[in-house]
């Protein structure tokens, strides 16, 4: 049975992804697992036997062997139980930065140092080897394992008392191991549920009924200064020894390393039944040999349903076909495709139903036969979030395309009618003269070619001076300032550049040589008071009314072909950096008599020129989104 254990802890280390060293006192290498052999460049043969300084740089090798005669002497631990970063030296001579951590197993006269790599991995999980040796060298060969742990494991009785802890509990909760060693688990919980919790154990002992035992639960944690955290707790009970082992992972630290959990043959199985992943195990034939709970409740076969099976049951019939050749291919040409790597791959559930998993394998040699062991985490949640908040963002984008910013915010909170009175909007008209003759000659295609095109140039406009495009009718196009009083407060300076930049784009339409000539335009802006709101259901418009929208579709109408006719309104209002020129006294239906004037320039203070640059930059947020939508749906 000894031999059998260590025989699946040598297996188990071998597949660890840091090298692992156990020396003597005499600084003698006695044993190290595969990763060593992978990463200095040493078969297991050439290692064993040899001083540990031949992987140290020639001026630390040259002193090790006296440091350790130091420590033996005076007993002062200077590396022994702490982690340093230093530098070691490959069999070809080459160097490489890595993170050395030693304990001591005292029974046993053994130094134990685990080598993390830095330049490869710096988040990898810590791994430790075990020599075949008595129970008790094993069982402090395991705990320094455990210490080694990113979450925090307790192991307690049947009366709730604390019987082991691992150091991560220590630096999670803040008690020390003397602390709590002894102690009612309850200390490590809410006053609320520590109250109670000895009565649901003498419940599970009374009935057998499991309610946490076996699963992963979300729960709150306290620490020795009161303060708590969220943690997912995985419980699991030894029935042989009576106890119950739970592991705590801190989710308040979702960069925090996974650690692997090795410890006694009672125990093993219920710690990997507590794996967040699904866990496999296969033989070289393909055959399942191993599973874990999670295993179970992803694919939703049972236990004794998976094992002796072949393994390519999990997988979809296109992969399973095929999959016991690239076995045989591998083991004729060692050739790692699959193994040591994480890849996205399809798997099958029982009910035939599929779903995006992420899965990673490893290779272990175990008493002379080769076992492969496999993690599949399932993404598909992921992948929803992702593919919905594209969704999202897309739909924001659409609709704050076709209202103003804040009217868009309000309609998703409260989809009811909305109609609000504005007592500063300022409204421009722009209408193509002559479009009636110039169209009556021109064939359909050829109208929408040619209005979509300078229509699109002022639309690009729009975004820039974060104006409100309300409709386009015809060859009209009408635009106005944000409708609010409370956001604007130079929209009439905004809209007076947007009408002399309008200009800019349809000589700029001009010198593309139109195939039916060259156009020009007649444009009307007044400000004033106006009542605005959502109109439809099903495409909605952010209309407006009132006598400033009147204003400014006479001051367009009455306007000269290349001009730009504003009110008198308009000139009090765009500020003293505009050029305005008195054109006279015009009666405007509606209104008699009224003072007009012809925009006629502005200055460009140089700061507005980075404010434009940066509207510029964020102009096309719809597109991009409707983009992001097709990769995740590819």
């Amino acid at each position: 049975e000894l031999r059998e254990n260590q025989g699946i802890i040598m297996g188990i280390l071998d597949a660890a992804f840091h090298a692992l060293f156990v020396i003597d006192e005499n600084c003698i290498i006695q044993m190290v697992n595969k990763k060593s052999c992978e990463v200095f460049g040493w078969t297991k043969e050439e290692f064993v036997g040899s001083n540990i300084n031949i992987i140290m740089p020639a001026h630390v090798a040259e002193k090790h062997d006296q440091y350790m005669k130091n420590y033996l002497e005076t007993g002062m631990k200077k590396m022994i139980g702490t982690q340093r970063e230093l530098i070691a030296c490959r069999k070809d001579g080459s160097t490489f930065p890595c993170v050395l951590g030693l304990s001591e197993t005292e029974k046993a006269g053994m130094i134990c140092g685990f080598i993390r790599d830095l330049t490869k991995d710096k988040a990898a999980q810590a791994a430790v080897l075990a020599k075949n040796a008595e129970l008790q060298i094993q069982q402090n060969l395991i705990m320094s394992i455990l210490d080694a742990s990113f979450d925090g494991l307790f192991v307690i009785d049947e009366h709730c008392t604390i019987q082991m802890v691992n150091t991560r509990s220590c630096e999670v909760f803040g008690w020390t191991k003397e602390e709590f060693i002894g102690q009612n688990i309850n200390m490590i919980m809410p006053p609320a549920i520590g109250e109670v919790h000895d009565g649901f154990m003498k419940n599970y002992l009374k009935t057998g009924l499991k309610k946490m035992i076996g699963t992963l639960r979300e729960v709150t944690a306290r620490r020795k200064d009161g303060t708590t955290f969220p943690c997912r707790l995985g419980l699991s009970e030894t029935k042989e020894s009576g106890m119950f082992c739970g592991f705590i992972h801190d989710l308040t630290d979702e960069k925090a390393a996974e650690a692997e959990i090795l410890a006694k043959k009672r125990l093993a199985e219920k710690i990997i039944d507590a794996a967040f992943d699904s866990l496999f195990v296969i033989n070289e034939r393909g055959i399942i040999e191993m599973v874990n709970a999670t295993s179970t409740t992803v694919f939703g076969w049972t236990t004794e349903e998976f094992i002796g099976q072949n393994i390519s049951m999990i997988m979809p019939s296109d992969h399973a076909e095929n999959h016991n050749s690239y076995l045989e291919r591998y083991m004729k040409t060692r050739f790692k495709k699959m193994i040591g790597k994480e890849r996205e791959v399809e798997a099958r559930r029982k009910d035939g139903s599929t779903f995006p998993c992420m899965l990673g394998i490893s290779e272990v040699e175990n008493g002379g036969s080769t076992q492969y062991v496999g993690f599949i985490r399932d993404v598909t949640i992921q992948k929803s979030l992702l593919l919905a908040q594209a969704e999202r963002e897309a739909s924001d984008s659409l609709l704050y395309n076709i209202l103003p910013e804040h009217i868009a915010n309000r309609l998703k909170e409260d989809p009811s009618h909305i109609a609000d009175l504005y007592s500063n909007t300022t409204i421009l008209f722009a209408d193509i003269v002559g479009f009636t003759d110039r169209t009556s000659m021109m064939s359909p295609h050829d109208v929408v070619v040619m209005l979509n095109d300078v229509f699109s140039r002022f639309d690009y406009l729009v975004d820039i001076y974060e104006l409100n495009k309300v409709k386009t009718i015809g060859d009209c196009y009408m635009v106005t300032s944000i409708p609010s009083d409370e956001l604007e407060h130079d929209g009439c300076a905004r809209v007076c550049r947007f009408a002399l930049d309008m200009f800019k784009a349809v000589r700029a339409f001009n010198n593309t040589g139109p195939r039916h000539g060259q156009i020009n335009f007649r444009i009307g802006i007044a400000t004033g008071q106006v009542v605005a709101g959502v109109v439809g259901t099903k495409r909605f418009l952010f209309d407006m009314w009132g006598d400033a929208v009147n204003v400014a579709a006479r001051m367009e109408q009455s306007g000269l072909a290349g001009q730009i006719q504003v009110s008198k309104e308009v000139v009090e209002k765009a500020g003293s950096e505009f050029t305005f020129e008195l054109r006279g006294t015009l009666n405007i239906k509606g209104k008699g008599p009224m003072e007009v004037f012809i925009l006629k320039s502005a200055q460009e203070p140089a700061a507005r020129h980075s404010e434009i640059d940066r509207r510029k930059s964020s102009s096309s947020r719809a597109l991009r989104a409707c983009s992001m939508i097709d990769n995740f749906r590819d």
